[in-house]
Parts: structure tokens; C-alpha cells; sequence
């Protein structure tokens, strides 16, 4: 009869060639060959589904385990799961089971017949207290395992969402360009019950084609590195503001914009901080009444520029307040259609500029209304200054 050790060899085998074991010690690999089982799955079968608690760590022996999660193109829509990555011999899934986060994040199903090592979580996380030598080296492994299933994640999720959105966008697209020749008469006359059908027709095609930018957006800002370039922030409100005050001025309400006379380049993404303007100036209009004021003001600090966006308006609501920046969330005061990300995606894009943006409400100098502030912070001082232009 084979003794217990030479039993256990196999396993130790595959732990000294697993993502998170491979630097431990002989007796360190004997501690966690203690603890371990082996197990097999026939083809198809779902190891662990996405939401379920954390309980074992694996390690695949032989045969493939795709990681899969539910991807929502929208809230509330239906969810289809996509392949996130595919575990091969000596990778580890499940670990969750042996972070703080206990509620798994994603589903693992075999796509052939698989021979897995299981790892008890909480007996492994007691022995790695017991032992913090060895509890730190693998916990060290892990964040590396953590971090590169992350990006892989996020490089994913990014190519579906470009395919998605070009998938989606085309027969859009279509579609609005036979709705704009039947609106110009050029495919004979229509009568203005027609008119106006195509009209609502064509307003929908436009919200959702903005969606699917919208949702692309979140993936771009998440995933790849904006294209960064000396850029003249004055320019760029000089900008926003052309575009704002036409819609500020058909609402009824006075649109103030305080800029000082210089500002100094910084390193930006133009087109991401007009982006962000924009949302936050066209929320202030949205939600400031007729008479209204909302007021765009740029200061230079030390080592950042802060801007400031404040309005008469509405207000946040205090439990609304912590879930304004959170995709998809659109508020429960008022029905103001929209998607509920131009919020998220600004905060995405003031954070990849290593900024900061914050919602105060009620604007804690008035009483009313809301304040949205961000920062930027500044280049070196061998830049340039800038004179007035906005």
C-alpha cells in the first residue's frame, strides 16, 4: 500500500506549479496538500455560478475551465454571459474564497472534462495565519493573479462592447438615414401625423445610438490610455460654451462663466474634458427652472485647477446623493430620460486625468441648487501661460 505521502506527491506536484504555491517550501507545499482534494467534472458542468458565496479555491489539474459573467447592455435588459477567460493546468479560480470580497463575481464552467485541486477557503485562510510567512507570500501572488485577471477582464469586456457597438450602430444608422429622406420629401409627400411619428421614430434612434456610445465610452476610459496633449482649458470652455448657451437661453435661465485672464497648458484629453463641460452643464440646465442661474467657474490653485458648476436647480435629494456618479442611475425625483451614465463617465474621465469630482447639494453658499466640483492638476511651470479666450 502506497503511503499517504506518495499519495499526496501528484497533488504537490501541481501546487508547486499553480499561479499562487509555486515559491513556497517543500513543508509549505505539504501544508497545503493537507488540505487539499481532487475532483473531476464532466464537460459542461458549472463549478460555481456568478453571486454564489465563496467557498473553495481551485486549481485546474487538467482539462479547461472558461470564467464567464453576466454582461447587461443597459439596466434591467437581458443579460447573455461572455467568456472572460479560460483556466488552463496550474491556474487558479475561486479565489475569492481567500479574499475579503466573499460573494463570487463571475461563474466557472468546465468546457471539457477537468480534474480540479479544491481548497477549503477558511481552512487554508487559518493556516496562513498561523503562518504569516507563508500567508504573505501567497496573498503577494495573489494580488498579481488579481490584477492580470483584471485587465484581461477589462480588455474583454472592451472588445465585445466595440463589436456590440458596431453591431448595434449600423442598422441604426440605417434606419435614421431612411427616416431623414422620408422626412425631406425626398421619397414623395407625408402627412403631419406621418411626420411626426417619424419624428418620435427618429428622436429614439438618436437616444439609443448615444447609449452605445455612451457605453462604449465607460469601456474606452476603463481600458486604454486617453490621448493626452498640451491643452488650452480656456479653449476648451470657450467651446462648451457656445454649445450651452443657445440651450440655456431657450430654457429660460442665465448661463455666468468666471475664468481668469491666464491659465496654464496642462496635459489633457480635449475632446474628454469637453465631454465632461458638457455633461455637467447640461445637467444644470435640465434641472434649473425657468429664471434660474447657472454659473461655470474656473480658479487656479497651487498645484491644480478647480472648476466649479453650480445651479438654482432642484437640488439632490440626500439618499441620492452617494448614487449620482454610479452607471445607469438616473434619480427617482424626476423623469428625465437618458441612460443615467453621463455622471459615471465624467467622473471616469476627471479620474484618468488623476482628478477629483464631487456633488455638493444643496451649494452649501446659497442654500439651493446643486455644485458640482473637479480638479485637474496642473503641469510643471517651464509651461506656458494662456491669455483670456473664453
Amino acid at each position: 500500500m502506497q503511503s499517504k505521502g506518495k499519495l499526496m506527491e501528484p497533488v504537490k506536484q501541481v501546487l508547486a506549479s499553480s499561479q499562487l504555491f509555486g515559491e513556497l517550501s517543500d513543508d509549505e507545499l505539504d501544508k497545503i496538500a493537507a488540505l487539499s482534494r481532487e475532483e473531476g467534472y464532466k464537460a459542461g458542468t458549472t463549478i460555481f455560478r456568478e453571486g454564489d458565496t465563496a467557498r473553495d479555491l481551485y486549481i485546474v489539474e487538467d482539462g479547461k475551465v472558461v470564467i464567464e459573467m453576466q454582461i447587461r447592455l443597459g439596466p434591467g435588459g437581458p443579460g447573455r454571459q461572455g467568456a472572460i477567460d479560460v483556466m488552463t493546468k496550474g491556474q487558479v479560480f475561486g479565489w475569492s474564497a481567500i479574499g475579503e470580497r466573499q460573494i463570487l463575481t463571475m461563474s466557472a464552467r468546465c468546457i471539457e472534462d477537468t480534474k480540479v485541486i479544491t481548497l477549503d477557503g477558511d481552512r487554508l485562510s487559518r493556516l496562513f495565519d498561523e503562518d504569516s510567512r507563508m500567508g504573505s507570500k501567497v496573498r503577494k501572488k495573489l494580488l498579481g493573479v488579481v490584477y492580470s485577471r483584471l485587465r484581461h477582464t477589462r480588455d474583454t469586456l472592451a472588445h465585445i462592447l466595440s463589436i456590440a457597438s458596431h453591431d448595434l450602430k449600423a442598422p441604426l444608422a440605417a434606419v435614421e438615414s431612411y427616416h431623414q429622406v422620408m422626412l425631406n420629401g425626398y421619397a414623395g409627400e407625408i402627412t403631419e401625423k406621418q411626420r411626426n411619428m417619424l419624428l418620435r421614430s427618429s428622436e429614439r434612434i438618436k437616444g439609443l445610438l448615444n447609449l452605445i456610445d455612451n457605453i462604449l465610452d465607460i469601456s474606452r476610459i476603463d481600458t486604454r490610455e486617453l490621448k493626452m496633449e498640451a491643452t488650452s482649458l480656456l479653449k476648451v470652455v470657450r467651446s462648451v460654451r457656445g454649445t450651452i448657451q443657445p440651450l440655456a437661453e431657450e430654457k429660460g435661465v442665465q448661463l455666468k462663466v468666471e475664468v481668469p485672464d491666464e491659465l496654464p497648458l496642462i496635459t489633457a484629453a480635449p475632446d474628454r474634458l469637453h465631454q465632461v463641460f458638457t455633461n455637467l452643464l447640461g445637467n444644470a440646465v435640465k434641472f434649473t427652472p425657468k429664471g434660474g442661474t447657472i454659473t461655470l467657474r474656473v480658479t487656479e490653485e497651487d498645484d491644480h485647477i478647480l472648476v466649479e458648476v453650480i445651479d438654482t436647480g432642484i437640488g439632490i435629494s440626500p439618499e441620492e446623493l452617494p448614487r449620482v456618479f454610479d452607471d445607469f442611475y438616473r434619480g427617482i425625483r424626476v423623469d428625465t430620460g437618458g441612460a443615467g451614465l453621463g455622471l459615471s463617465i465624467s467622473k471616469k474621465i476627471i479620474e484618468a486625468h488623476r482628478g477629483k469630482l464631487w456633488v455638493e447639494s444643496p451649494c452649501p453658499k446659497s442654500s439651493i441648487g446643486s455644485k458640482f466640483t473637479f480638479t485637474l492638476p496642473k503641469n510643471p511651470p517651464a509651461m506656458q501661460s494662456e491669455g483670456k479666450e473664453a
